[in-house]
């Protein structure tokens, strides 16, 4: 017996002492040869009759000899095997079969109720510390329990991988990394050379060596790697036994140990066979891809650049569900590797296409130029290739401001192919050009017909399970609004959608971040939102940008900044560069420019402004309650009612009806007669019961702290049930949070802070004159300028605001 074959003669006897003669034993190892070898010598040296047996060889002649034990070399798990097994058996129904395998008792035997009594797993022949350290004394080499455990730590304890580096070791005199390449290298080749003579099956061996030019994978990557047939499957499990795999937990990913890696990988690169290996590895991703698991066929090519283009031209319709900060260098590599028109207009898309994943709707002049290029070099090809190509030559006539070009493009392609899609990835084509129509429709201010083509992308993309694209056509309903639909109707439509949302477009996220801390006007949330918004004019879609830009003077507002917002859209204006504006893009930068203007008290200027809007965009904005504010801020409180009179009576529900009940609550009670401020009660009265629901805060705040401070003193002199007590109270703790985040206080001179100090002890202006050593008119103007910047009223107002804000005890 050699000493290589001696290692597992210990352990062979203990489990041989264990079987009473007759019982059937399966024996499951890797190393198949070694252990058929130790068996047959061990077997030599006693009394017992052995006959060995192949399962290549299906029939057993009648004249074969009578045997005590029966060593069957089983190789697989085919049909055949199963019958030589069975055929082995009939011939010595009472002989101890032995079946050496590099698999597992066949299921197929077990079907036929050949069921073994004892079935030992290959790791039961696998190396330990121990034993390393024998086999190494063997070889005249001297190994430390330290060095044993590092090299099963690095190859795995195989038989053949640790036996290997042992004898290249004993060569070299010492166990170091020259020694751990020549054994693994050695023992690779050994593998290489029996798949190529059929020992075992090839797709094992292909197997390893996907294994190794993917490296990490999630563990159920790795079993559709071996996945190829039931013996491959099954040769995984003494794989895994072997330890030629190590998990990392916290990336919940397996990999070959690297040091049989990088031999398996000069196994390859010897043998040239990294171009068949990448094309086992793309199968594998499309595979994967069609079963749903569209991030692990993705990863899996990620980087290999050979199969990762193969799998881009392939399949480059679903690029869309990679996020664009992977694709597009993907592509931008795969289109100096490779000539197909495929790749040029996937990595267009990735540019300009705003509904690919993670795209930030930012697309530069220079993007557009290198998109513009690429598409270029496309030949008009037919099928979903030309589609896609045409409908990104319609964004770029909408990037560039031809709004009614690009929807005429894309409303062509939509209504050219409206028959039954033939595939899912067909499918998908057809919901993206539905898309553009809608964004383009969007653009050219038609948001009716944007609405209806949105519904249908939507549709088109749940059915074909792009559940992201069909999300994407969600979040652009939010703010399109069908035809037909009144304005207050819509505007609450909107509001509600918005309002919590999530959605999956970037551009979108940051309007729903800032709608949302709007509606409860959260200083905080306020200005995170404005500080993670940014807005570039030259965007797509581009009235997502117009849209962010109101609500961005919204906030400025709130948050008593508007100079700043002015500043803003100064610089917004000037980006644009003149190109031309859709209806809707003039009535919203309009809108924004008003609410800016509005809190810098230039209520005249907002008026103009507005006035300034054409007829046909001044009906998808609250135009006559924007008038009124601004009457309001200019004093002119009939003028404002004026404004709401000529629009009808209020809504009934919903923010607008908030708004507009709180501005005619205003308007009555600046006018100041008996009779108005009963009327300005009705509606106060009628804004919270409206509000005391849904609860919306911006139509408190929008009129500025002085408002909202008249608002709250009125309110509480009304007959109120639980709801609307409780929204009073929030308004007062608003109130509050805004003074407090907007340092209205710091407004305040120091000489204004110590009349303030003085002003909670005194009782009347002469005695506050007294304390202060002034006049009693010096006193009056003195107050004047502190009501002003506190936002209150009367003496009492402003006592019970210094002492809410600390300025006074």
């Amino acid at each position: 017996m050699s000493d290589r074959d001696r290692l597992s003669r210990p352990r062979l006897v203990s489990l041989w002492r264990r079987v009473t003669p007759g019982a059937t034993v399966v024996v499951t190892a890797q190393h198949r040869s070694g252990v058929a070898t130790s068996v047959r010598e061990w077997l030599a040296e006693s009394d017992l009759r052995l006959i060995v047996w192949s399962s290549n060889r299906v029939e057993v002649p009648a004249d074969t000899p009578d045997a005590d034990v029966v060593l069957l070399e089983l190789e697989g798990m085919r049909e055949d095997h199963v019958t030589a097994t069975l055929a082995v058996r009939a011939r010595w129904p009472s002989a101890t079969l032995i079946a050496v395998t590099s698999t597992q008792w066949p299921s197929p035997l077990l079907d036929k109720g050949m069921r073994p009594e004892r079935v030992f797993a290959g790791s039961i022949f696998g190396f330990t510390a121990d034993e390393a350290i024998d086999r190494a004394e063997q070889l005249g080499l001297t190994l430390t329990w330290d060095e044993a455990t590092a090299l099963l730590d690095r190859v795995g304890s195989h038989a053949g991988f640790v036996d290997a580096v042992l004898r290249a070791a004993a060569v070299r005199g010492e166990l170091d990394d020259a020694a751990v390449r020549a054994g693994c290298d050695e023992q690779s080749a050994h593998f290489a050379g029996s798949a190529a003579a059929g020992v075992f099956r090839p797709n094992g061996w292909r197997a390893a060596l996907v294994s190794a030019r993917i490296g990490p994978m999630p563990r159920r990557t790795l079993l559709s790697v071996w996945g190829r047939d039931e013996v491959v499957r099954a040769a995984l499990d003494n794989v895994l036994q072997s330890g030629f795999f190590v998990e990392d937990l916290e990336q919940d990913t397996i990999e070959l140990r690297p040091d049989l890696r990088i031999a398996f990988t000069a196994r390859m690169e010897r043998e040239v066979q990294i171009e068949q290996i990448d094309a086992d590895v793309t199968e594998l991703a499309a595979r994967l891809l069609s079963n749903g698991e569209a991030d692990d066929g993705w990863a899996i090519v990620a980087e290999l650049p050979g199969a990762r283009t193969r799998f881009l031209a392939r399949h480059w319709r679903l690029l869309g569900e990679v996020d664009v900060a992977r694709a597009r260098p993907w592509l931008e590599e795969a289109v100096t590797r490779d000539p197909d028109p495929a790749l040029r207009v996937a990595l267009a898309r990735t540019i300009l296409d705003v509904t690919s994943m993670d795209h930030t709707g930012s697309i530069s002049e220079a993007d557009r130029r290198q998109a513009e290029a690429l598409l270029d070099e496309v030949d008009d090809p037919d099928g979903d290739l030309g589609v896609v190509a045409a409908a990104l030559r319609g964004v770029l006539l909408r990037l560039d401001g031809r709004f009614d070009e690009a929807l005429a493009t894309h409303e062509a392609l939509a209504d050219a192919d409206r028959e039954p899609a033939s595939d899912p990835a067909h499918s998908i084509v057809r919901a993206g050009v539905l898309m553009q129509a809608a964004l383009s429709a969007f653009d050219a201010s038609r948001s009716d017909i944007a609405s209806e083509w949105f519904s249908a992308a939507a549709a088109l993309a749940h059915a074909a399970h792009d559940d992201r694209l069909a999300r994407f056509a969600h979040d652009m309903l939010l703010i399109a609004t069908p035809g037909g639909v009144p304005l207050p109707t819509s505007f609450q439509a909107r509001i509600d959608g918005i309002v919590g949302a999530q959605p999956v477009s970037p551009s979108m996220r940051g309007i729903v971040a800032l709608s949302s801390a709007l509606y409860v006007v959260e200083p905080r949330a306020l200005q995170t939102a404005l500080d993670r918004t940014e807005v570039s004019a030259i965007d797509d879609p581009h009235v997502l940008r117009f849209v962010t830009v109101v609500l961005r003077s919204m906030a400025h507002s709130l948050l008593g900044t508007s100079s700043l917002a002015l500043s803003r859209l100064e610089l917004f204006e000037q980006e644009l560069g003149g190109r031309h504006l859709s209806r809707n893009q003039q009535t919203l930068l309009a809108w924004a420019r008003a609410e800016s203007l509005l809190d810098a008290e230039s209520g005249e200027a907002a008026v103009a402004v507005l006035d300034d809007l054409p007829a046909a965009g001044t009906r998808s904005i609250p135009i006559d309650l924007l008038r009124a504010r601004a009457y309001l801020r200019d004093r002119e409180p009939a003028r404002a009612l004026a404004c709401l009179a000529s629009a009808g009576d209020a809504p009934g529900s919903g923010v607008l009806a908030v708004w507009s009940h709180l501005v005619l609550f205003l308007a009555y009670h600046a006018i100041g007669s008996d009779s108005s401020i009963d009327v300005a009660r009705s509606h106060l009265q009628a804004a919270i019961v409206a509000a005391s629901r849904a609860r919306p805060m911006l139509p408190f705040a929008m009129q500025g702290i002085g408002a909202l401070n008249t608002t709250i003193a009125q309110a509480s002199e009304l007959t109120l049930d639980a709801a609307g007590r409780r929204l009073v109270a929030d308004l007062e703790t608003m109130r509050d949070g805004l003074q407090r985040a907007t340092r209205s206080t710091d407004a305040l001179s120091d000489r204004e802070r110590t009349v303030v100090a003085e002003l909670v002890r005194a009782d009347s202006t002469k005695d506050l004159a007294a304390r202060l050593h002034v006049s009693p008119n010096t006193v009056k103007t003195q107050l004047r300028s502190i009501y002003r910047k506190l936002g209150v009223s009367s003496w009492s107002d402003a006592v019970a605001t210094a002492r809410r804000l600390g300025l006074a005890e």
